[in-house]
C-alpha cells in the first residue's frame, strides 16, 4: 500500500515538473515572440526612415514626379467619422496602389495623410473591422490573386514582389493563412475554372 502511495506521488511529481517545464517554455516563446514583433516594427520603421520620399518646400514629391501640398488633400479628414475615413483612405490606398510599396506601414500612412496613429488605428478598426496591416495584407493577396489569373506565367517570386511583399516566404504564408491553399494550387483551380 504504501508502495503505490509512493509511485502515485512521484507520477504525480513528474506531471507537475512536465507542465511546469512546459509554461516555462511557453513563456519564453511568448517572450522571444514578442522581441521579435518589436525588432520588425523598429526595421520597418527603419526602412520607411530610409525610403521617405524627398520634401520640397512643404510639399512631397510622388512616385509619378508630381507634387501634392502635405496637407492639401486632408484639410477635412480630421472632422471624418470613422467609417467615413475608413473608406477614404482604404479607397485612396487601393487607388494609388501603396499596398505595393513594402515599406506601408501605419508611419507612412500618417504621414500621407497628416492624422494622427491612433486616429488612422481607430478608423480601420472601428470603421472597417480591421487593423492596417491586416488591410494592407489583404489588398496585397487580393492584387497578388489578379496577377497569378492575368499572368499565369509569371513565377511565384515576382508575383510577390509585384504585390508589396518583400519576402516570398511572407507572401506564402500569408497566402495559405487567407486561403487555405498555396499559391499553386489557387492559380491552377483559377485557370481551369476559366477553362469550363
Amino acid at each position: 500500500m504504501t508502495e503505490m502511495i509512493i509511485i502515485n506521488i512521484v507520477v504525480v511529481a513528474f506531471l507537475v515538473t512536465i507542465v511546469i517545464a512546459f509554461l516555462s517554455l511557453r513563456r519564453q516563446k511568448m517572450a522571444v515572440m514578442d522581441e521579435v514583433n518589436q525588432l520588425s516594427l523598429r526595421l520597418a520603421e527603419m526602412e520607411t526612415k530610409v525610403a521617405t520620399p524627398p520634401r520640397l518646400n512643404g510639399q512631397v514629391e510622388t512616385d509619378q514626379g508630381k507634387t501634392n501640398s502635405q496637407g492639401s488633400d486632408t484639410s477635412d479628414l480630421s472632422a471624418m467619422n470613422d467609417e467615413a475615413l475608413f473608406v477614404y483612405l482604404s479607397k485612396t490606398i487601393k487607388d494609388e496602389e501603396m499596398f505595393r510599396r513594402p515599406e506601408l506601414n501605419r508611419k507612412a500612412v500618417r504621414e500621407r495623410f497628416s492624422l494622427s496613429a491612433a486616429r488612422i488605428g481607430n478608423a480601420f478598426v472601428r470603421g472597417g473591422g480591421m487593423g492596417l496591416p491586416e488591410f494592407v495584407r489583404n489588398c496585397r493577396l487580393d492584387y497578388a490573386c489578379r496577377l497569378m489569373v492575368e499572368q499565369p506565367n509569371m513565377s511565384f517570386t515576382e508575383v510577390s514582389i509585384q504585390s508589396g511583399y518583400q519576402r516570398t516566404t511572407t507572401f506564402y504564408h500569408d497566402f495559405k493563412a487567407r486561403f487555405g491553399m498555396p499559391p499553386a494550387e489557387y492559380r491552377e483551380q483559377e485557370l481551369k475554372k476559366q477553362v469550363t
